[in-house]
């Protein structure tokens, strides 16, 4: 997707810890090390919260890490749309991702009206090799800048019609 993200690199990250302060945007447990429109790097540094018996990086942590990505790379196409949500979320795990700081570099493939759909591939940033990689689906709620026009030409098409053929039958 090419042009300038819809929200500025400085406006995700205020909105980030304003809507969505237990993410770690804020206190460095999350890291928007790069942002374009459609695409986005999050890294996710060391914690030994996210650690599980192996020892590694837990796969919950991993899945969060990718949907927090994939809200990211969203937003920076339809803006500021909190309600934006994970309708599905497939991950396929590639290797242990050790105790390593990794990064989930994630691409807007489509978005719709009602859907968009991103891939988020997680990869150790030491040696780059990857550990994990998803396709995640969002549902973007009625009432987006970009649908309100459409869906108000509808309903209103709708009514017309059904106030017609009420009035017809009478």
């Amino acid at each position: 997707m090419s042009g300038d993200p819809a929200l500025d690199r400085e406006a995700m990250l205020a909105f980030l810890v304003r809507e969505f302060p237990h993410a770690g945007f804020g206190d460095g447990r999350l890291v928007l090390d790069r942002y374009a429109r459609g695409s986005c790097r999050v890294v996710l540094p060391l914690d030994a919260r996210n650690i599980r018996p192996g020892p590694s990086v837990s796969g919950p942590a991993i899945m969060g890490l990718g949907d927090v990505a994939a809200w990211v790379a969203l937003l920076s196409v339809i803006g500021q749309v909190p309600l934006a949500v994970t309708s599905n979320l497939t991950a396929t795990f590639l290797r242990p991702a050790g105790e390593a700081d990794l990064a989930c570099d994630c691409t807007v493939l489509r978005a719709g009206r009602r859907l968009a759909v991103m891939l988020a591939d997680v990869s150790r940033i030491a040696d780059a090799r990857a550990v994990a990689h998803m396709t995640i689906t969002y549902a973007i709620p009625d009432g987006t800048p970009r649908s309100s026009g459409a869906q108000s030409g509808a309903q209103s098409g709708a009514q017309s019609g059904a106030q017609s053929g009420a009035q017809s039958g009478a």
